[in-house]
């Protein structure tokens, strides 16, 4: 938010500086003679719209990445709690030593990383849909061959939003790198015009600097 709020109130300042000193007779007129000639004008406006567009899309895709990772966080948590409440469910007919809990790596917890998880998650539920005694038992939970093969689903769907995420993170860095490079160049055609009319417009005549969104010196 503070950096958007930051380059907003930077393009609106170049905006009015850029936009006044073409319109006003008597600034253009001044600065002219400098190389800032109506064509140079011109070129700065093509320039603040070519910057504008990409601050834009800049957002936008920034806003696409956060959503692409809100999602994929949302599916895995949600993925977890459903994993380990159907795990934990089964301890209560299983316990550590019994060999369908051996069989299903029932008591296994070391699934902190994203790879442990999505591995042991794959073969714990291959192994419950095979089991129909185990299925039966978790019947009066509400758990059937339709929900293991639906959470079965959701984990092989975790890829692909974790795909998703990464390709919109590349998408917002190269979308940032495009802004930062347009806007450096935006930047220095402005300081520089910030320069000249500080130079041109003194004392009795700061007015025109004021017009410009420039601050004068009192």
């Amino acid at each position: 938010m503070g950096e958007n709020k930051s380059i907003n109130g930077k393009m609106e300042e170049y905006h009015i500086k850029i936009w006044n000193a073409s319109d006003d007779e008597i600034i253009s007129a001044r600065i002219a003679p400098f190389g800032f000639t109506a064509e140079k004008m011109t070129a700065l406006k093509t320039l603040y719209n070519e910057t504008a567009a990409l601050v834009e899309m800049q957002k936008k895709e920034k806003a696409e990445w956060r959503v692409a990772g809100e999602n994929f966080n949302q599916a895995l948590n949600t993925a977890k709690k459903e994993f380990n409440a159907i795990r934990n469910r089964l301890k209560f007919f299983y316990p550590a030593n019994h060999p369908v809990a051996e069989s299903l790596e029932l008591y296994r917890d070391n699934f902190s990383r994203y790879a442990d998880f999505l591995a042991g998650a794959k073969f714990f539920y291959a192994k419950l849909a095979e089991t129909a005694e185990t299925l039966e038992k978790m019947a009066p939970f509400g758990t059937t061959a339709e929900t293991v093969t639906a959470l079965a689903g959701e984990i092989d769907n975790l890829d692909q939003l974790k795909e998703i995420r990464e390709r919109e993170s590349g998408d917002a860095q190269y979308a940032t790198k495009e802004r930062n490079t347009k806007l450096d160049e935006l930047d220095e055609a402005c300081n520089e015009l910030t320069r000249l009319a500080k130079l041109i417009f003194e004392d009795d005549e700061a007015q025109y600097l004021e017009k410009l969104g420039i601050l004068a010196r009192s």
